[in-house]
Formats: structure tokens, C-alpha cells, sequence
């Protein structure tokens, strides 16, 4: 079975589908925008993370490779 990134499930909540940037409707987008490790990332970094809209867990390119 091959898993693409949209089917990866939450780490932290268990969620079926994290969210690319680009799947984020605006109002999720400003939610991201203010996570508390809003400053840990550039705007262009943030849109290569995956998010969890159950939870709003965020899956940066480093965490995933060790999912």
C-alpha cells in the first residue's frame, strides 16, 4: 500500500488527513498563522508543513521523515 503526504494521519491526535498549506481555506490559514510556533517559521517554510485541522498539530518536513 503506498501512502502519499495527503494520507498521512495525525502523529498527535490520530486524524486521518493532515492538510498541505495549499488545502488550508483562509480562515484556517489565519488560525495557522498564530500557532504558538508561529515564529519558529518563515511564511515559505510554513507552506511546506502539513496541519491538522482536528487538532491543529503542525508536521514540519523533519518530523515527517521520522513518522
Amino acid at each position: 500500500m503506498n501512502n502519499t503526504r495527503s494520507e498521512k494521519i495525525c502523529p498527535h491526535c490520530a486524524a486521518p488527513k493532515m492538510k498541505s498549506w495549499h488545502d488550508l481555506d483562509d480562515e484556517q490559514k489565519f488560525l495557522v498563522e498564530r500557532l504558538p510556533r508561529n515564529t519558529e517559521f518563515t511564511r515559505e517554510q510554513r507552506k511546506k508543513h502539513r496541519f491538522c485541522e482536528r487538532c491543529w498539530f503542525e508536521l514540519t518536513d523533519s518530523q515527517e521523515t521520522k513518522v
